[in-house]
């Protein structure tokens, strides 16, 4: 609790012990302060919103960008909605397995199980690999290797730093007409001081939607079919609009006043002078500002009955843009191909949409990983060919990854359960099931209502369960009387 400990000043009591304060919207500063700083309307008044805007206007306004790749970039890192869906789905690549088995080549085996296990941080590079193929269509590394050895290494090429060229001399034009369509050699910063090139050979460039694809890139070469699609492309006017409408409603409401303060005639009325008056109410603003200012969050100003503080309500007066943004958002999840709430959205919606909305989301994830398992297949060759081992695509050991919807164990035995009691199943499939072995011919029998034991549709009778048996009582004889 704060109490400002002033009752009045005296007449001749010097202005320059007073300390020196900042004013606040809302409150007529003291004279002689420089006040541009306190004008309400300047947004850049609140605490980082300078910067929040300058990164955001920059992604709507700004067209100046190398290429689309760093348009993407931009977008990824300043939308929460797009990084939580790409972070989802990227980190389904690091369920996978690999079936060792399926190569009958021993020497084949131990060369791509040294390379997976210890020589290259695999699971890096599928997580790396499905955030790339979601968010540039593209990607691109550099294989490192040697001969005898085989791959040591594998690079990530930034994807907006690189170019594709089809070894035409540079006064030939790749238009729209003559396009480039079969890449020979990647070029890394091309034109910079850094420039680097690499034959097609040594790269493992892996894409997704590309064989329709036209592609222009900064130094204004048209091709078709190098590149892939990036999904991205599609919510570029978007994600745009998204921040037109957020920065516009922030500006708006830091603009506005939320509070204003009054003081009341009660704090001058025993002062007959004006000049007096009038250095008193300054006083008193400039107490109260300097008090404001002063609060930590937990403290509570506590002001003299004639000061009081008017709170603004804002909710009607500024237009409501949740709908707009919720559109925005739940485009993001149908172009990403992923559920709204693999996106940080909550929102309930009905059993049906859900469903739906988890069937497509596994077909498209089930779709990138199985290009990644392509790319995969191309190094595990790059591998041997470098090493010096003859093999055919059908000896390298497959990579699968786990499904995405797998059902929880505890739910296979629940399922398995219900089929066999309820003679659907038998027991050897309800064994398969949940992954355990037949038990031979005698689990090959369905469960009848007449394997089941007693009638269970009525209720038993008093002492009728076994072992509580009783006689039934006799009747006594008439007599001849009763006759």
């Amino acid at each position: 609790m704060v109490k400002i400990p002033f009752i009045g000043r005296k007449k001749n009591e010097k202005k320059e012990n007073l300390p020196f304060f900042r004013g606040i919207s809302g409150i007529e500063p003291s004279r002689g302060v420089n006040t541009a700083h306190r004008n309400p309307l300047v947004v850049k008044a609140a605490a980082g919103l300078s910067d929040v805007f300058g990164d955001t206007n920059k992604l709507r306004s700004d067209s100046n960008y190398e290429n689309e790749f760093e348009l993407f970039d931009a977008m990824l890192s300043l939308d929460p909605e797009l990084n939580g869906a790409i972070r989802a789905v990227s980190l389904t690549g690091n369920k996978y397995m690999i079936d060792w088995k399926n190569s009958k080549n021993a020497r084949i085996r131990e060369a791509i199980k040294l390379l997976v296990e210890e020589t290259i941080d695999f699971d890096d590079f599928l997580i790396n690999a499905m955030r790339n193929l979601m968010v540039y269509g593209n990607d691109i590394n550099k294989i490192v290797g040697r001969g005898g050895v085989g791959v040591e290494q594998i690079q990530s090429l930034p994807v907006s730093q690189t170019t594709i060229t089809d070894g035409r001399p540079s006064s030939q034009a790749a238009d729209r007409t003559n396009p480039m369509i079969e890449p020979t050699t990647y070029i890394l910063r091309e034109a910079l001081s850094t420039e680097q090139s690499f034959s097609a050979d040594e790269i493992l460039h892996v894409k997704i939607d590309y064989r329709s694809n036209w592609y222009l890139d900064p130094k204004n070469r048209w091709s078709y079919g190098i590149w892939g699609a990036s999904r991205f492309s599609s919510l570029k006017s978007a994600i745009r609009a998204k921040y037109n409408t957020i920065n516009n409603r922030i500006a708006l409401e830091e603009s506005m006043t939320k509070q204003f303060i009054t003081i009341k005639s009660e704090a001058i009325a025993h002062i007959t002078d004006p000049d007096e008056q009038r250095d008193r109410l300054v006083f008193i603003m400039d107490e109260i500002i300097a008090t404001l200012e002063s609060l930590r969050g937990d403290q509570i100003p506590i002001f003299p009955d004639y000061v009081e503080i008017h709170h603004t309500d804002t909710r009607n007066t500024i237009p409501d843009n949740t709908s707009f943004l919720d559109m925005v958002n739940g485009d993001i999840a149908a172009v990403l191909q992923v559920p709204r709430v693999a996106s940080g959205q909550e929102r309930g919606s009905t059993f049906a949409a859900t469903y739906n909305a988890n069937v497509w989301a596994v077909g498209a994830i089930a779709r990138l990983q199985a290009i990644v398992t392509q790319g995969v297949q191309q190094l595990f060759s790059k591998h041997l060919e470098l090493i010096g081992i003859e093999h055919r695509l059908s000896d390298l050991p497959k990579l699968t990854f786990e499904p995405i919807d797998e059902e929880a164990p505890i739910e296979r035995m629940r399922r398995a359960k219900l089929g066999y009691e309820g003679g659907i199943i038998t027991l050897n499939q309800a064994l398969e099931l949940i992954g355990e072995p037949n038990i031979g011919e005698e689990g090959d029998i369905r469960q009848t209502d007449e394997s089941s034991s007693g009638d269970m549709g009525d209720l038993p009778r008093p002492n009728s369960q076994p072992g509580n048996e009783t006689e039934p009582e006799e009747l006594p004889e008439e007599t001849p009387d009763e006759q």
